[in-house]
């Protein structure tokens, strides 16, 4: 028995030193035909952010979809996460990667793309619901969030960091003395909001209907109305609804009895309607004497007190 371990050993060390030896040489001499070493996968941390920096939490980021595209923008994977959830991510082949993230794409008020492997992300959509009546108009969309990062091969194993910054802007509307500058207690009010630019004396009078993943708008154009009522002091007031974000001036149509009656452009000064993402735009409308238009631009969620003249 001994004898024929001492021979088996004679026969297995020349094999062992030949692969000892082809490994070195790979190693030493850098030879084109060895196997690539294999990159490992990546931890991943998805953190999410106010307009100001402030970190967020799970209260406010219901839902987070995640598309893993590698580097020629094909579908790889679609992951559901949680915020500030450490996720390994592995796809042997494929160094390179595009992540996109959506926080909150699906709480009922947006149309989300249904991907599948190998879609290319420029054809990706996040869309607004719409319903048409004499122009097309969206509901108010979700608080939604958007980040992107790209993934290269690194040496460390440091866990990557993608944040989510919120993708919509928020408008709420308040309009005094309106019945008197209408001249009428009956029949329905309500506002329509629509963007617009002056830069070629044009009027494009909606937002678009999608982004795309780039966070960019993208699609058709839509308005948005908002639900409004009179409250108890006679103010016609809208509370805080979100739009998708533009970089155009918006508009404020206010209609009685489907009547267009007058259209907010400026505020008093003569400075354009504009919104940003995660901010609130807050308009006040006051038709007492000479039309006066008050603005001001407040944190996600904390709408401007107007004072009482």
């Amino acid at each position: 028995m001994q004898n024929n371990k001492f021979h088996y050993s004679l026969h297995i060390l020349p094999i062992l030193f030949f692969m000892a030896f082809v490994s070195a040489s790979c190693i030493k001499d850098d030879l084109g035909d060895c196997p690539a070493p294999r990159t490992p996968g990546f931890s991943l941390l998805l953190k999410a952010f106010d307009a100001d920096g402030g970190s967020l939490d799970s209260e406010t980021i219901k839902d987070i979809t995640l598309y893993i595209f590698d580097a020629d923008k094909a579908l790889l994977d679609i992951r559901n996460v949680l915020l500030s959830e450490t996720v390994t991510l592995d796809y042997p082949g494929h160094d390179n990667l595009k992540l996109v993230a959506w926080g909150n794409g699906k709480q009922g008020a947006l149309l989300m793309p249904a991907l599948k492997e190998g879609d290319h992300l420029e054809t990706a959509f996040v869309s607004l619901i719409q319903t048409r009546t004499t122009l097309p108009v969206a509901g108010s969309p979700n608080d939604l969030f958007y980040g992107t990062i790209d993934i290269t091969p690194a040496a460390d194993a440091s866990v990557r960091e993608l944040p989510l910054r919120r993708k919509v802007s928020g408008v709420t509307i308040t309009a005094r003395h309106l019945r008197e500058y209408i001249g009428s207690t009956e029949g329905e009010y309500h506002y329509i909001v629509r963007k617009t630019t002056d830069k070629y004396h044009y009027i494009v009078r909606k937002t678009t209907d999608k982004l795309d993943f780039y966070g960019r708008s993208n699609g058709t154009e839509v308005s948005y109305r908002p639900q409004a009522a009179f409250n108890d002091k006679g103010e016609f007031v809208s509370p805080a609804f979100n739009i998708f974000p533009t970089e155009a001036d918006i508009k404020i149509d206010i209609y009685h009895r489907d009547v267009l009656k007058t259209t907010v452009i400026t505020d008093s000064n003569g400075n354009p309607l504009r919104v940003s993402e995660g901010r609130l735009l807050n308009v006040l409308v006051d038709f007492q004497g000479a039309v006066s238009v008050d603005v001001r631009v407040t944190d996600w969620g904390k709408q401007a007190i107007w004072k009482e003249f």
